[in-house]
């Protein structure tokens, strides 16, 4: 992905609209929204300034790896996206935060380190990630190269339909999601990034909907258990560990003491854990993922193929008239009814 240069001589920061081809008049259908920005310099003050507008660095550390620093930044966008270059030749650690947006990054040069949740994670080269959405995680950049996708966050739940939408954060796609996500780049970035050529309102709209579908089909989307854990300390952790092994093995015959272990707590240690952060038991807990998991499983079942009971049963729900009497009490309408609103 490569940015244009400013076709003039630029100021220290360059922001201006998209240039026309033609000259349409103002206010017309056809104004193209996208602006254009690029700045570059060796004045580190100057690019920690720039870069927390938008990052959110707080606390920066900044030391240098050359005799005269180096940093550029290049960026086309509009209300709903934005494809963005980066460069930022020193070594920088600092902790930001990012919420009205989901960025998706990928490097192209120098290391990377990001820390989030108790956990840290290299980027690679060419791989594309979701960095963290409105929690603070700890950056540590080493002559950093980026490309960034920025989504707009209330357009990407728009689309999707879930005000509540989130990415899972820093999780590597699958093969089949890079391809994907890669395919959307070489598809429709040049075309983005084209500034001599007016884009109409149309053109634009479906260029940011295609990254939104891509990155929705590329990358994990954060269930919303993952964020319902506030806090990085150990308990924290296992908590969240608690969580990941419930999700993960909701349909088999598990329980407490198997919650417990995989979290490493005691069964007493558990069920503290679960009533100070949750206000939960584990009881409760899976009863709850397992609801969950049939009322999905309803949804999206064939009511001419699929059968309450069997969905019941395969979510360890023995007892169809309990099941019925719990769902209703939970989504507000009997599970033979979910299977009809297909």
């Amino acid at each position: 992905m490569v940015l244009p240069r400013d076709p003039g001589q630029p100021a220290p920061d360059t922001k201006r609209p998209a240039a026309p081809s033609s000259a349409p008049s103002s206010g017309s259908s056809h104004d193209d929204a996208r602006y254009f920005r690029r700045l570059v310099g060796s004045d580190v003050d100057e690019a920690l300034t720039f870069f927390t507008g938008d990052y959110d660095f707080r606390t920066p550390r900044v030391r240098r790896t050359r005799q005269r620093p180096h940093w550029d930044f290049a960026g086309v966008g509009d209300e709903r996206m934005s494809l963005r270059s980066s460069r930022f030749l020193v070594d920088l650690r600092t902790e930001s935060m990012v919420d009205d947006q989901f960025v998706i990054a990928w490097l192209r040069s120098g290391s990377s380190t990001i820390t989030h949740g108790g956990r840290s994670a290299d980027l690679e080269p060419g791989v594309p990630v979701v960095l963290p959405f409105a929690e603070a995680y700890e950056l540590h950049h080493r002559d950093i190269g980026l490309n960034l996708v920025h989504l707009d966050r209330d357009h990407v739940r728009a689309t999707v339909g879930d005000p509540e939408f989130a990415f899972e954060a820093m999780r590597r796609p699958t093969a089949e999601g890079i391809r994907t996500w890669q395919a959307a780049v070489r598809a429709h970035a040049s075309t983005w990034l084209d500034v001599e050529h007016r884009m109409t309102p149309t053109v634009q709209r479906t260029i940011a909907d295609a990254f939104v579908a891509a990155a929705v089909e590329a990358f994990p989307r954060r269930d919303r258990w993952q964020s319902s854990v506030q806090g990085n300390g150990p308990e924290h952790d296992r908590l969240r560990r608690a969580l990941e092994y419930v999700h993960a093995h909701a349909r088999d015959a598990i329980g407490t003491p198997e919650i417990a272990a995989a979290a490493g707590l005691s069964a007493r240690g558990l069920q503290q854990s679960l009533r100070r952060h949750l206000d939960q038991t584990p009881g409760d807990l899976l009863r709850s993922v397992r609801l969950d998991g049939a009322r999905g499983d309803l949804l999206r079942g064939d009511r001419d193929e699929t059968s309450v009971a069997d969905i019941a049963r395969s979510w360890g729900f023995g007892h169809l008239g309990r099941f019925s009497a719990t769902y209703r009490a939970r989504f507000g309408e009997l599970p033979s009814e979910s299977l009809r609103t297909r």
